[in-house]
């Protein structure tokens, strides 16, 4: 079939259709509803709507309206309004416009939505009015419009409007508090659409905007492409030098930042398109540039800046919140940040009010999530000014050449940060000055809560520190800021920061420590150090090197190298110091202490080492210490108190959890110390602490005893010292509180101490010597633990031949004669375990002689002339021992205490009781002072013999002493006693004449001795010639009697004389001068007899011979 028969078929159809009836009927209904349609459209729907126009506006815009003249084009879907005139209060004009044009499309009905093919606006106008309070003439409206509304959100409306145009427009501006008229004339715009819903309508405009600004004109033209399937167009903005500042007088005054000035260029296009899914895009690509842009704050204070910023931007897709930029170079930035005394920090005050919703906002309907992205950021030549006025003393500064160059990053953060180089220079006066910092290859994942940094140098520091006299530390610091706003949302636990330095290096940094919480203030300085690290990082389990070195307090250097962890921390150094001065910590102890450093310094070379594990921190270093040239002044008595050439600690191992201290040696060398006991009788060790007068004064009194703490049961700290050693030390002793002084030095004092420690049953080794006024040697060997819980000493100290010519003041003060020549030699023994003390003080005192008498009133009264006589022997030497004993846990027990008593109870008792003092070191502790006879008789006993003995033994010892003697009887035992001697010879001499009837001449009447079988023979003879009456029997004889009654009758018959008695004491004392110079070898010149005396108390019954000592 052809084509032509083919029409004619379809021809033939259409013919029998329109015959058809139903076809007719609804045709002539169509007819009637368009006749009526468009009757109703032209003729009735214009006044209508004019009239409900008219007073609708009215009433919303509360002013009044005019409408010269709508007309609708039912049929074409098209409305005009013409002649539109909005007046104010003063019948003014203040808006309207010359005609809008309507094209509705037939879509509408089938999109179920606002479909306008054209609208076209011309003539527009509006006279806008800013009052001097700072509101606008439609103030009144804008405030009700933002009103918010009480009926829930409604989704975003469905319309399309197409081809937009706007001709002729003009704005009259009257800014009256700034006295100024802007005027924009000839607005002409013309937009292809816009639209929330796909729709594809024909696009008759191109994209174009054009207007005059104050005289400026503005051109925006683009192109369209209206046979594509993206409808897309294009808008050319170019801005030349625009003043931005301009528009600051149309921003709220509640606004919190004032647009002072700046310049804007642009060479931007703006795309309109629609996509084949019907998604519609608005989007922004080109080249934006601002330059001299100032920012301030509300009152004035500038805030921000720049020289210029450029963006360049790949894609900025405004209706579907999608920002691709290429690049953002900003130039000379310029800030100003502030923190007030109330802690408001400037930025986040501002941002938080920029950020604050209005009370009356609600949340706005879901939109597009915004991403973006950025290729490259640059900041160069930025300057940053820092006012921190919530310190005691503000913080004022500047940060300056700041760059930063950062590589790509976008919103999704799926890329880390790439931040290429950053540097800056700080100067916040005097607390920090930074001449450079560098941050290379610095690489934030935020994702991932790391911070790599390839390199970070840093050159030319200085910072300062200050802590004030109430302890504030002043330094830059964090500043202390004011909550903006509290939350109640709870922060989620976060996977913790990683941060890694790969390189790093600080070179000449000084820091300077100021501390004016001590008096005088405390100065600690650090000076051309440097720092250089490699794999730095607190990532868990890795460690990197860091090396430190630089000087101290100017003159000493301090060295630092090794391996540093910090999660979890293990710390692994070298370290060297050198010469390091101690005189800075003066400030520290120079309120407590009356001594003050003159010079020291102290050096070192060891590790150290630190580590934290489930048990806590562990510490320890391993090396060599040295505290040398070394001096300390007595500020009290102006002179050296303490000073040595070196104190070396070596082999030292110390340790912290467990706690150690081990030392492999301690060496002492040239080695001095002062001590000096001042006029008021006070030794300046006493006054090394300064006390407060009260307390001073409190001094000065007799201390109460001491009650020794009672051991804690705890373990004693681990200490083990292999070896201590001294050499070549000299101790100087001056006493200013005798007249006249004295002064001594002990000298080349050295010696070693071995295998000290605190282990229990270790015992050191100890050997000490020196030389007491560079003549008398001292020697101190032993054993000894005196760090044990108990402590164990077994100790012996000599001191041989010390001239005691230079204690001649102690002398003639004390004793109230000076020394004229003497030496004292000095053995001690002293043994220590269980708390338990025994020891033996052996003094031996050689040639010791009292020279002139000093007169002084401290003199005891005492005759120590004889004391010493008494203690001296025959060779000048005086040898006592004196045996102390005592438990260290008597809390009034006290070693040189209890030796001074000792002493000195020896000194009373040789001149009190000089017998009894004899008696104890020659007579088995027997008192000498006398010795006792029988009844009447002089024969010397067995007992006083023995007495005697030891005196005669101490006279011979003792030759300076005299010896007088005086005999004593009793004139009532001494009477009986004379009777009975008398007896005993007349008995005695009846045998003597038998005897020397047998055996001759050659016998006295002392020799013969009557036994006791004879006794009763002799006695009778003797009673038979005793010349007394005697009882008779009864014949006239002599009448025999018992022994007891001849005893008696010959006793009552006895007479004794006064006579008799005194020769008795006599004779006694004589008997005693014979012993004493026949057998004790007494020199007769040395014992003197006194008159006899007869006893007159009741020290001994019979008689005895009293001794004294001259």
């Amino acid at each position: 079939m052809t084509q032509q028969q083919d029409l004619k078929s379809i021809h033939h159809r259409l013919g029998e259709v329109a015959r058809s009836p139903y076809v007719k009927r609804f045709g002539r209904g169509l007819v009637i509803f368009l006749l009526v349609f468009g009757v109703l459209g032209y003729f009735a729907a214009p006044p209508l709507l004019k009239s409900v126009l008219l007073d609708q506006l009215s009433h919303i815009l509360h002013r009044q309206v005019s409408i010269e003249k709508i007309e609708i084009s039912p049929y074409a879907l098209s409305a005009k309004v013409s002649g539109v005139s909005i007046s104010g209060e003063d019948g003014k004009e203040v808006a309207g416009f010359d005609e809008l044009f309507v094209n509705l499309s037939a879509a509408s009905i089938f999109k179920m939505a606002a479909v306008i093919d054209e609208i076209r606006l011309q003539g527009p106008r509006l006279a806008l009015t800013r009052l001097a309070d700072g509101r606008y003439d439609i103030s009144d409206l804008l405030d009700e419009w933002m009103k918010p509304s009480d009926e829930p959100d409604s989704p975003l409306p469905r319309f399309s409007l197409n081809n937009i145009q706007i001709v002729g427009g003009k704005v009259n501006f009257d800014d009256r508090p700034e006295a100024t008229i802007h005027r924009l004339s000839d607005i002409n715009l013309s937009l292809p659409f816009i639209s929330s819903l796909p729709y594809q309508a024909d696009i008759l405009v191109e994209p174009r905007f054009s207007a005059t600004i104050d005289d400026s004109q503005l051109l925006l033209e683009g192109r369209s492409k209206p046979f594509a399937g993206s409808h897309e167009s294009e808008l050319g903005l170019d801005l030349d030098q625009f003043d931005l500042g301009r528009l600051q007088a149309y921003l709220p005054d509640s606004f919190p930042l004032r647009l002072r000035a700046g310049k804007l260029d642009s060479e931007l296009k703006i795309v309109f398109k629609e996509s084949n899914d019907h998604v519609f895009s608005l989007v922004v690509l080109g080249q934006a540039h601002v330059s001299g842009l100032a920012l301030s704050e509300a009152g004035g204070q500038p805030l921000l800046g720049w020289k210029r910023l450029d963006v360049e931007i790949d894609k900025a897709d405004l209706l579907n919140r999608q920002f691709a930029i290429k690049t953002v170079l900003l130039d000379g930035l310029e800030a100003n940040l502030s923190v007030s005394r109330q802690g408001e920090f400037n930025i986040l005050m501002l941002a938080d009010k920029l950020g604050r919703p209005s009370g009356d906002a609600k949340p706005l309907a879901a939109t597009p999530e915004t991403v973006w992205s950025l290729g490259e950021f640059v900041l160069q030549n930025g300057l940053v000014h820092w006012h921190d006025l919530s310190k005691q003393t503000p913080v004022v500064g500047v940060i300056r050449d700041l760059n930063v160059h950062v590589g790509s990053l976008d919103s999704r953060l799926a890329k880390p940060i790439e931040i290429v180089e950053a540097s800056y220079q700080a100067d916040l006066g005097e607390r920090f000055r930074l001449e450079r910092m560098i941050a290379k290859g610095v690489r934030i994942d935020l994702a991932a809560h790391r911070i790599d940094i390839a390199e970070v140098v840093n050159r030319q520091t200085r910072a300062r520190m200050l802590r004030k006299a109430d302890g504030q530390i002043e330094w830059v610091g964090s500043p202390v800021l004011k909550t903006i706003r509290a939350t109640d949302e709870k922060v989620a636990d976060e996977k913790p920061w990683i941060g890694t330095v790969d390189k790093l290096s600080i070179e000449d940094l000084a820091f300077r420590f100021e501390d004016q919480a001590v008096s005088p203030a405390a100065v600690q300085e650090l000076d051309g150090f440097s720092l250089h690290g490699e794999h730095l990082t607190n990532e868990p389990g890795k460690a990197g090197t860091l090396g430190l070195k630089g000087k101290v307090n100017k003159k000493g250097d301090l060295r630092v190298d090794g391996k540093v962890q910090i999660m979890p921390l293990d710390v692994a150094l070298k370290v060297e110091t050198v010469a390091i001065p101690v005189m800075p910590l003066q400030p520290y102890f120079g309120e407590q202490l009356n001594i003050a450093l003159a010079r020291g310094q102290v050096s070192n070379k060891g590790e150290l080492s630190a580590q934290i594990d489930k048990d806590g921190l562990k510490a320890g270093y391993k090396g060599s210490m040295t505290l040398g040239d070394f001096l300390a002044v007595d500020r009290v008595n102006s002179a050296d108190f303490l000073k040595w050439k070196s104190l070396y600690f070596g082999a030292v191992d110390l340790g912290l959890q467990p706690m150690r201290i081990q030392i492999g040696e301690i060496a002492l060398s040239d080695f001095y110390s002062r001590l000096i006991l001042n006029q008021s009788g006070r030794l300046n060790l006493q006054d090394i602490l300064r006390r407060p007068a009260a307390e001073a004064e409190r001094a000065t009194q007799p201390a109460a005893p001491v009650v020794e703490a009672k051991a804690s049961g705890k373990a004693p700290l681990p200490i083990k010292i292999a070896k201590i050693t001294l050499q070549n030390g000299t101790v100087n002793f001056s006493d200013f509180f005798v007249k006249p002084n004295y002064s001594v030095n002990i000298t080349r004092l050295g010696g070693r101490v071995t295998g000290l420690s605190s282990t229990e049953n270790s015992v050191a080794d100890m050997d000490l010597r020196g030389s007491y006024a560079n003549s008398a040697p001292v020697q101190i060997v032993g054993r000894l633990n005196p760090l044990a819980a108990k402590s164990y000493l077994d100790v012996k100290a000599d001191i041989t031949g010390v001239d005691l010519v230079g204690l001649s003041p102690y002398a003639g003060k004390y004793a109230g004669y000076n020394i004229e020549k003497g030496k004292l030699s000095l053995n001690l023994a002293y043994k220590l375990e269980n708390n338990q003390l025994s020891a033996d003080n052996r003094l031996f005192i050689d040639q010791f002689t009292f020279g002139e008498k000093v007169d002084s009133p401290d003199a005891t009264t005492l005759p120590v002339n004889l004391a010493i006589s008494l203690l001296k022997n025959n060779r000048g030497e005086i040898d006592l021992n004196l045996p102390i004993s005592g438990s260290l846990d008597d809390p009034q027990f006290s070693v040189g205490g209890l030796i001074v008593k000792v002493v000195v109870n020896l000194f009373v008792k040789a001149v009190t009781s000089p017998f009894a003092m004899l008696g104890s070191m020659f007579g088995n502790g027997e008192e000498l002072s006398s010795v006792e006879f029988a009844p009447g008789r002089v024969a010397i006993s067995a007992a006083a013999v023995r007495k005697l003995e030891a005196l005669g033994k101490a006279l011979v010892e003792r030759s300076r002493l005299k010896l007088e003697i005086t005999g004593l009887a009793d004139p009532d035992a001494d009477k009986e006693g004379i009777k009975r001697v008398a007896i005993e010879r007349l008995v005695k001499a009846e045998k003597l004449k038998d005897v020397l009837g047998k055996n001759g001449e050659g016998n006295s009447l002392d020799s013969i001795e009557i036994a006791a079988d004879e006794y009763k023979t002799y006695l009778t003879r003797a009673y038979k010639e005793a010349r007394f009456p005697k009882p008779r029997n009864v014949i006239g004889l002599q009448k025999e009697l018992p022994v007891e009654e001849m005893e008696k009758l010959m006793l009552a018959n006895q007479s004794v004389s006064d006579e008799d008695i005194r020769t008795l004491a006599a004779r006694r004392a004589e008997a005693v001068q014979g012993w004493l110079v026949e057998q004790g070898k007494v020199p007769v010149e040395r014992i003197f007899l006194l008159p006899p005396k007869r006893v007159t108390d009741e020290k001994s019954q019979g008689g005895r011979v009293d001794f004294s000592l001259r």
